[in-house]
């Protein structure tokens, strides 16, 4: 059974600290910041229940807590991802089946089928409070769906809540009284019961209802309150820094207003005094980076723009190729720190690879697209990235066998992989000069689209080579 990876202090400590900020960011409605913060502390610690909840919580207060607000192409959306938490699932690739069901409830966070699915995923890493919660959260939506309740019957009973899994059963006996099941497990979860010991009371309540808020205890505060409400969002996190200068989510959370505006020379000006009050803050550092690189992107994105109007612009050619170089040194040496601070974070390492084989690097991305490969959300990008590499460096052997496993684990329901790893292997054939082998990829390629890259040349001049 695949396992959760067991965070030690420190890691818990980081992700706390995202989970702070996303609920920070979540109370002033700032909800794409809350739900970045809340996926690092779930790359941490992806098996901790209040991290899940509070991202949910977002997810859902951005369609005002109202399912009759979720898009109707929110289904057509969902297909892809249907399809990749399903292959996930029949690899065993539990984590990764998790990180699909949570890019499918952006799009529709009450989705029953898809919560069927996290439960599925969090039994099998061996986690009974995360099941029971990915059910109880949408049991609402599940009124009358007999499937349902028998898989929160199921949940109950590997929770050992044996009260709760005979509720769900009886239940089940209203909605289809012809059930002969139903019977039967009442009889054994009882049984279960008094081996057990228990009841509802014993099983504990949850607190549901948030507190209430209390309200100003006189005209002062009521009229401060009202002052911080008529501010604007910028001026309230403004005053939130001068209040509190030693704490780093005011500053991020005003970088992250000013970022999503497109105001990044005033999101690093933030970010720069944060750094200046925080000298050691990680995501701080980390978040002032990115603001850097969009800025640069931002200026290859002008420089583009003008070649597109005056395509002979030599300043321009110069500034584009200067600014391409600068973007490229930069991320490269920014990935690398925060590989070597953080060396078992695998997405680190598989974009720290991504960037070695850019710069032409490619014994060293060889390394870490190597490390990369053992997350099984990466397993493939990470093989098909050593892949090129090795093309790169003339071993078309290791070459091969990187594309051959990569091919193994991929999805079968994505044909733009699909093509690619044949395509890839064909190329890597003919070099090796295994013509049968190269055919036989590219007529794979070709059956699905005959017109990606050159694959139908690649296969008339084949045919004139083994003809000859």
């Amino acid at each position: 059974m695949e396992s959760a990876p067991q965070p030690d202090q420190k890691d818990l400590q980081r992700a706390e600290s995202f989970f702070n900020y996303g609920n920070d960011a979540t109370a002033r409605g700032n909800f794409p910041y809350a739900m970045d913060m809340y996926k690092n502390a779930l790359k941490i610690a992806p098996l901790e229940l209040k991290f899940r909840q509070a991202m949910r919580n977002a997810m859902r207060k951005k369609f005002q807590n109202d399912p009759s607000k979720v898009g109707m192409l929110a289904g057509a959306k969902l297909q892809p991802i249907r399809l990749r938490i399903k292959a996930s699932k029949g690899r065993g690739h539990w984590l990764e089946a998790i990180e699909h069901c949570e890019e499918a409830f952006v799009y529709n966070p009450w989705d029953v089928g898809v919560s069927r699915d996290l439960a599925e995923a969090a039994e099998q890493l061996g986690s009974p409070p995360l099941a029971r919660w990915a059910l109880e959260s949408v049991q609402t939506q599940a009124a009358d769906d007999v499937g349902f309740w028998k898989h929160m019957a199921h949940v109950y009973a590997f929770a050992e809540d044996f009260p709760r899994a005979i509720l769900c059963w009886e239940r089940i006996k209203k909605l289809a009284p012809g059930d002969e099941e139903a019977a039967r497990q009442i009889n054994a979860l009882s049984a279960s019961q008094t081996i057990h010991g228990g009841s509802l009371n014993q099983q504990g309540r949850r607190q549901n209802a948030p507190a209430a808020a209390t309200p100003p205890e006189d005209d002062e505060e009521a009229e401060a309150l009202r002052g911080k409400q008529a501010m604007s969002p910028e001026e309230r996190m403004e005053r939130d820094i001068k209040e509190n200068p030693s704490r780093p989510a005011p500053y991020l959370e005003l970088a992250s207003q000013y970022r999503l505006q497109q105001r990044l020379d005033e999101a690093r000006d933030v970010l720069a005094r944060g750094l200046k009050a925080l000298p050691d803050d990680p995501l701080l550092r980390d978040t002032y980076a990115e603001i850097q690189i969009a800025r640069l992107r931002k200026a290859i994105e002008a420089i583009k723009a003008r070649l597109r109007d005056h395509p002979d612009d030599a300043e321009a050619q110069s500034k584009l190729g200067k600014f391409n170089a600068k973007l490229s040194d930069y991320e490269l040496a920014e990935y690398r720190r925060r590989a070597e601070t953080r060396p078992d974070d695998l997405h680190l390492r598989f974009e720290l690879a991504r960037r070695l084989a850019a710069a032409g690097q490619h014994d060293a991305a060889i390394a870490e697209f190597q490390a990369a490969r053992s997350s099984p959300a990466l397993k493939v990008k990470a093989l098909m990235g050593a892949g090129a590499s090795f093309e790169a460096t003339g071993v078309p052997k290791l070459a091969e066998r990187s594309y051959t496993e990569a091919l193994k684990a991929a999805d079968p329901e994505d044909q733009e992989i699909l093509n690619d790893l044949h395509y890839r292997l064909g190329r890597v054939a003919e070099q090796m000069g295994n013509l049968d082998d190269a055919e036989t990829h590219y007529n794979e390629v070709a059956a699905n689209n005959f017109g990606y890259l050159d694959v139908a040349q690649r296969l008339r001049s084949l045919n004139q080579r083994m003809s000859s």
